[in-house]
């Protein structure tokens, strides 16, 4: 039961500590303003459905996960090249993050929505 509720507090409690540590360190001012904690969280959110998933469940969402990622990046990459006629690297990568940021929020709900449930 431990390890359900650290599941389900684990997002709340990274966030928490990468909010003090945008703000105690400044890395935001460091990067000219570039870097968010999306961007940041996202390694986490990524780290911890590994985790979560290995030890809940016995079986990895990762291979799934990556899966979906990397449809995602075919599906922005075909939109780039046929909708705007030029693909930018910067754009394209900067898109492809966030929402994947976004995904990788969703799934990791639905897991704590599946571990709960059973």
């Amino acid at each position: 039961m431990f390890i359900k509720v650290l599941m389900a507090l684990y997002p709340l409690i990274v966030f928490i500590a990468l909010v003090f540590i945008f703000k105690f360190f400044r890395l935001r001012h460091l990067t000219n303003r570039k870097l968010k904690i999306p961007d940041v969280f996202t390694i986490f959110l990524i780290l911890g459905m590994q985790i979560f998933s290995k030890n809940v469940k016995s079986i990895s969402i990762i291979p799934y996960y990556l899966l979906i990622i990397s449809g995602l990046a075919l599906v922005l990459l075909l939109l780039d090249l046929l909708y705007y006629k030029q693909f930018t690297y910067r754009r394209f990568l900067k898109l492809w993050w966030r929402l994947t940021f976004f995904i990788t929020l969703i799934i990791y709900l639905i897991l704590i929505v599946i571990t709960f449930t059973h």
